[in-house]
């Protein structure tokens, strides 16, 4: 396997009367060898287009790509030892399982083939090279449950067996780096869950080198080790999965990640208290007077009496009920602000209700005005 390094790598594109538009902007990203690194964002954040500059599918406008510290910029793709799995599998309908698996190590074999028919015992040395690749399919299929499927084509397979025929096929050839564009985003809830749970298993195996994309923050935060989170062609953080839910670098970080995604209030901090609309709550920080934005998760949010002291005065505006939780959403002064409880304290929230709400002010984050406002260290 290999490293991977992106030092200001950016992208541009010609535009409508010679403008430029900019799809990627100063990428500075160094991926670790056996690495599992996932790039998410909104569609059009340049996650795509980032992954596709290290696989050589597009040209690199700006900057320096180097895999395994070899500058790579003007190298082919072919010639980078990449294997790309694609969001809609792109497998060959006319071949087998077996057949899309072993498509990589044939098209090797085959651009070798005149150099083995020159040699002497050149159909020993074809047998030798086949059997090669038979048992390397043979492993391969054993590794993703495929052994049964090897004769079948790919109208026979579900989506998700496709997948994994998709994911075969790179496997086999041993490539240094692994690149996935959302290969998920065909699959029903389900299979997602259950293939993101085999690809990490498969990657603990593997040791691979892994570059990740996908729209789906639950998804990124499963399976990354290293969470690279872009937004308008720029990295937002990076930062493992945790760090990034716990610590958001910023307003637009703490807004993507997180299922429901955390509440946002702009307003004012003063004299110990944040404000909006009218209303205050006390907020322990040394931070001085200044307008800013208060963010909180759905669960660190409870619900209390109306009118209750040192609580929001709210309205139930709905309640989604999830087995062992209830996401409850309030309109209130501060606008919508979501709570996810324990499903035993929310037997009785109905729609319509006047409540009050707090949040724990020790988990909660103050940022600076702006979509893409700095974290402000309280």
């Amino acid at each position: 396997m290999a490293n991977v390094k992106l030092h200001k790598v950016g992208k541009v594109y010609e535009g409508p009367g010679g403008s430029q538009v900019r799809a990627v902007e100063a990428v500075d990203l160094a991926i670790a060898d056996g690495e599992f690194c996932v790039l998410v964002g909104p569609s059009g954040c340049g996650k795509s287009t980032t992954l596709r500059m290290i696989a050589g599918l597009e040209e690199i406008s700006e900057g320096t790509l180097e895999i395994d510290g070899a500058r790579v910029n003007d190298l082919p793709a072919k010639d980078r030892d990449i294997a790309f799995v694609f969001q809609n599998y792109a497998l060959y309908p006319h071949l087998t399982v077996a057949q899309n698996i072993a498509f990589g190590l044939e098209t090797r074999r085959a651009h070798r083939s005149a150099l083995v028919a020159a040699l002497s015992g050149a159909g020993a040395a074809r047998a030798e090279e086949s059997a090669k690749i038979d048992a390397r399919v043979a492993e391969v299929s054993r590794t993703l449950g495929l052994d049964a499927l090897l004769a079948r084509f790919p109208r026979e397979l579900s989506g998700g067996q496709r997948q994994r025929v998709a994911v075969g096929r790179a496997i086999a050839r041993d490539p240094k780096v692994f690149l996935f564009d959302e290969p998920l985003s065909n699959l029903d809830a389900r299979l997602r869950i259950e293939t993101r749970t085999e690809l990490r298993m498969l990657h603990r195996r593997l040791r691979a080198t892994i570059v990740y994309v996908t729209h789906d923050q639950e998804e990124a935060m499963t399976l990354a080790d290293r969470l690279v989170v872009m937004h308008k062609g720029k990295v937002q953080q990076n930062a493992g999965p945790q760090e990034c839910y716990e610590r958001p670098a910023n307003r637009f970080v703490a807004g993507f990640i997180g299922t429901p995604p955390m509440n946002i209030v702009d307003g004012r901090l003063a004299n110990g208290a944040f404000g909006a609309n009218g209303v205050h709550a006390p907020m322990p920080t040394r931070v001085s007077d200044r307008a800013c934005a208060l963010g909180f998760r759905p669960d660190r949010v409870r619900l209390a009496a109306p009118n209750s002291a040192g609580s929001v005065a709210a309205t139930i505006a709905a309640v989604e009920r999830l087995g062992d939780r209830t996401d409850i959403a309030l309109d209130s002064a501060w606008g919508r602000i979501v709570a996810r409880i324990d499903a035993d304290l929310a037997t009785g929230a109905r729609e319509g209700d006047a409540v009050g709400f707090t949040f724990d002010a020790a988990h909660a984050h103050l940022f600076e005005a702006g979509e893409c406002g700095a974290r402000i260290s309280v």
